[in-house]
């Protein structure tokens, strides 16, 4: 076999090398999108390049070019593609990656896919020929598909590969399919061999130890998949208005393979991050091979976390967060099992990660405080959940010594990796330990179950099909129209879909609705026939790529043309629009009181009220809310125009236009200015002046995370009303004080004052009543039997007091049976104690106990030698006591 290329190509020689390539041939650069899918509720993460394109294979959406090209972000821990429990085990698994990719939309097909894919390996890289296999999809007979035998030919006839290099494979390696749903195809894969000692250049073919065989020798370099039907709901496949092409080749493989290097991790995009590992620990990696599993776990999943965090999302307990976290954790407990770091590093490596992809990506190194405050946060988190997790294994460690055979429950086992980061391995160890053995059948039942689970929370439906929107035509919006239309319209019906267990689906020619976007919720309203026989009440409109879809009830049949009038809500509109503009406001006065780091990681905009998560690491201060709040009535009051145009992307983020690092933005976008103000990149409805905002007040403020806070407020007529109620509320509280709403913050200082003063002399005629009493009860003790005895009741000593009695008569010493009575709120604390030899002498404070609580009534009990309890009835007390003293004379004589 030929030697592989020992090149001097950095990595983003690389990615540069493959833009600029088909760059050449007509495609368009477009930037990577997000790692989170925004319109796309199939997927949690993007987990490949075309995720962003699904709109146009799905023929909902549309693009002005037919051909792209880009490096995309990917995250696949989740769901078809989980590659997370390889992840550092061997030399090529990822969680993140880039993914380098080209697309035809509906153009060129499997020959200048196929032939571009050789010319780009072999020419420009000169990668040896002789080391190259591809694969084919040879058919399934349960999709009833043929192989595919044009691109076998394409392969053989267009290319010099050596024939023999050319191998069919069934649908698990020759079928692609984004998801569970989704856009899916054939596809051929382009395959390297390594070699390695002794290595036969014929066994690509052996199905044992080849291609396609799982192991490090022959890897997967690039997938060419051809894009030709839809996965449903039901599994069954649907074919696609248009032929597509879609391809991915991972940046980190095709770099090492480049790069003369075994592994993924030995090239430049990791090896800046491991020298930091180094710098942190004091380990070196490629000493212990242990050691290096860490390593490798740890860069690939600040990788991930870096772009998640940069992106916008944020730890939690569920959904993408969830996974978010636990990936944390995972990264964090390799720390510490591998490498020995007990204490938060992991968010120091950040800026390592940041120097790696920052070029491709800037967000991941503008937002590098803001992710390393996550980090740290989560990381911090994680040490004091494993601290509870070993206390929660300490019980279950008693539960497990009372059994004759010392086995672990699995699924409980199961339970500490779940929530507590504890992986089956450091479980088994703690097990082996102790002599005990783990329930492995229970730790994988209720491994499964929670993966369903994990499945059936990621699993959404889709709104509609993709038979469904087969043929559907583009909705014309008009809710941005500068007439009436903006609001109400007559169109004609294009289909209505109901389904059992679904709300109804209507789709018009033309609609006034904003569909659900940016955070501003969809618009509601009516849409209904002339006659009134069709009636569609508008719960909610969606979008899917350009297609509008309202969501409601209907009442009455449909048919396709049917002439119908559309009206939103326009007083709901009105309110919403209020809000959004003030969202806009109060995002540029966050900025200017609390500074440029301050960015929006979150928005609601509704006409009920307005949300805004930020990006700041502190609480927010009366005064720092009061000069926001203040900033934007001012802004109000001056009731500059709010101005929208239509812009080239570049050009209004040069001249200074807020974009959003979480949202994904076309080459020509919206502007929205509100006079000099705030200039923003939006999509949504807005006020025609600042004025019509009416009002603004700010109604809550409190940390969603680590580093992110969250600012709630009202605008228009919602905030007079919650003005007035607190107006209301105020006068009331001053009423009840007698004092003016003015004077009210003084009078409640001064009741303050005395409550303290008067709670000091309460203490210290507590403290009175105590010594008192206790003198008391060393008076009134009796001998019997040789046992110090006395039952007393004390009306002005409360629980807390009564106990510090008990606890003086105990110190007293010797034999005693003392029972105590006191008064709290109208009930009766009473206390029972039975010191010294009282038990062996067949004393039960709590058998005593008991019958107490059968006269006073609530309850009562404890131990032998000392039990408590709280009646119900004082007036029953000295029947009480009666009894106490009899339970003594029997026992003692």
């Amino acid at each position: 076999m030929s030697q592989l290329p020992q090149s001097v190509l950095s990595a983003a020689r690389v990615r540069a090398d493959f833009i600029e390539f088909f760059e050449a041939r007509g495609h368009r650069f477009v930037p990577s999108s997000p790692v989170f899918p925004q319109d796309d509720p199939t997927l949690l993460f993007t987990n490949a390049g075309m995720n962003q394109f699904k709109d146009v294979f799905l023929g909902t959406g549309k693009r002005d070019y037919s051909r792209a090209v880009n490096t995309q972000k990917c995250i696949r821990v989740s769901g078809k593609h989980n590659d997370l429990e390889e992840v550092g085990l061997d030399t090529y698994h990822h969680t993140f990656f880039e993914m380098l990719g080209n697309w035809s939309f509906g153009d060129y097909f499997k020959q200048e896919a196929i032939t571009w894919s050789w010319e780009l390996l072999t020419k420009k890289w000169g990668l040896p020929k002789d080391r190259l296999w591809v694969t084919v999809f040879g058919g399934d007979a349960k999709d009833g598909l043929p192989a595919d035998d044009e691109a076998e030919r394409i392969w053989l006839e267009l290319t010099d590969i050596d024939p023999t290099h050319v191998l069919r494979f069934d649908r698990k390696a020759n079928f692609w399919e984004m998801g569970e749903t989704g856009p899916c195809g054939p596809c051929t894969e382009i395959h390297i061999d390594r070699g390695g000692p002794g290595a036969d250049p014929k066994d690509g073919a052996n199905p044992k130890i080849g291609v396609n065989a799982g192991n490090e020798r022959f890897i997967e370099l690039w997938n060419n998949v051809f894009i030709q039907f839809n996965r449903r709901d039901d599994g069954s496949l649907a074919t696609l208005p248009a032929k597509h092409v879609d391809t991915g080749m991972g940046l980190e493989r095709v770099t090492a393979v480049l790069q003369g290097k075994r592994s993924n991790y030995d090239t430049d995009l990791f090896t800046p991050i491991f020298r930091r590992i180094e710098t942190l620990t004091g380990r070196r990696y490629g000493a212990d091979p242990d050691v290096d599993v860490g390593f490798r776990v740890i860069a690939d999943h600040l990788r991930a976390l870096s772009a998640a965090f940069a992106d916008g999302l944020l730890p939690s307990n569920e959904g993408r967060g969830y996974v978010l976290r636990r990936l944390l954790r995972r990264a964090a407990r390799f720390g510490r099992q591998r490498i020995g770091m007990q204490k938060p590093f992991l968010f120091d490596v950040v800026p390592a990660v940041g120097d790696v992809l920052g070029e491709a990506f800037p967000n991941v190194r503008q937002r590098e405080d803001h992710i390393k405050l996550l980090v740290r946060a989560e990381e911090e988190s994680f040490g004091a959940t494993l601290d509870r997790g070993l206390v929660l294994f300490a019980d279950l460690a008693q539960r497990v010594e009372k059994q004759a055979q010392k086995e672990l429950s699995g699924a409980e086992a199961y339970d500490l990796y779940a929530t507590y980061g504890f992986p089956q391995d450091l479980v088994e160890q703690m097990c082996r330990e102790r002599g005990w053995t783990l329930d492995a059948r229970g730790w994988k039942a209720a491994e499964e179950k929670h993966r369903s689970a994990s499945r059936a929370e990621g699993a959404f439906r889709q709104l509609l099909s993709a038979e469904q929107l087969a043929g559907l035509p583009a909705t014309e919006s008009t809710y941005h129209a500068d007439d009436s239309t903006a609001i109400e319209l007559e169109t004609r019906v294009v289909r209505l879909f109901q389904a059992a267990g679904q709300k109804d689906r209507l789709v018009v020619e033309e609609s006034p609705f904003y569909a659900e976007s940016g955070g501003q919720v969809g618009d509601a309203g009516r849409i209904e026939s002339a006659d009134g026989a069709f009636v569609f009440v508008v719960e909610d409109t969606k979008k899917i790529g350009e297609v509008i879809v309202h969501v409601g009830e209907a009442k009455g049949v449909a048919q396709p043309g049917l002439d119908v009038l559309a009206r939103v809500d326009a007083e709901r509109r009105a309110a919403t629009r209020a809000h959004h503009t003030a969202t806009h406001l109060l995002h540029k006065a966050l900025r200017t009181v609390l500074g440029a780091h301050v960015t929006q990681q979150g928005s609601y905009v509704g006409p009920d009220r307005l949300r805004f998560d930020l990006s700041h690491p502190k609480a927010l201060t009366a005064e720092e809310l009061e000069r926001i709040e203040r900033l934007v009535n001012q802004e109000i009051a001056r009731n500059a125009r709010v101005c929208t145009s239509v812009e080239n992307l570049n050009d209004a983020k040069a001249r200074g236009v807020m974009a959003l690092f979480s949202e994904k933005y076309a080459d020509r976008v919206r502007v929205v200015a509100v006079g000099d103000f705030s200039a923003e990149l939006c999509g949504g409805t807005h006020v025609s002046a600042a004025g019509d905002i009416g009002a603004f007040v700010i109604v809550s403020e409190r940390a969603l995370q680590a580093g992110v806070r969250r600012v709630e407020a009202l605008a228009r007529d919602r905030a007079v009303e919650y003005v007035q109620t607190q107006r209301r509320t105020l006068e009331g509280a001053a009423r009840a004080l007698k004092t003016s709403p003015d004077e009210l913050s003084a009078r409640i200082e001064q009741l303050q004052k005395e409550v303290k003063e008067l709670k000091k002399k309460g203490e210290k005629s507590a403290v009175a009543d105590v010594d008192a009493a206790f003198d008391k009860l060393k008076a009134a003790r009796a001998v019997r039997g040789g046992v110090a005895c006395c039952v007393l009741d004390f009306a002005e000593l409360d629980t807390a007091a009564l106990r510090e009695l008990g606890d003086r008569a105990r110190s007293l010493g010797g034999d005693q049976a003392l029972v105590l009575f006191g008064r709290a709120e109208g009930r009766v604390p009473f206390l029972i104690a039975f010191e010294g030899d009282t038990v062996k002498r067949g004393l039960k404070a709590g058998e005593l106990a008991g019958k107490i609580s059968a006269i006073l009534g609530g309850g009562g009990g404890g131990k032998p030698a000392l039990a408590q309890g709280q009646g119900l009835d004082p007036a029953k007390v000295g029947e009480a006591r009666a009894a106490a003293e009899a339970y003594l004379a029997e026992a003692l004589g």
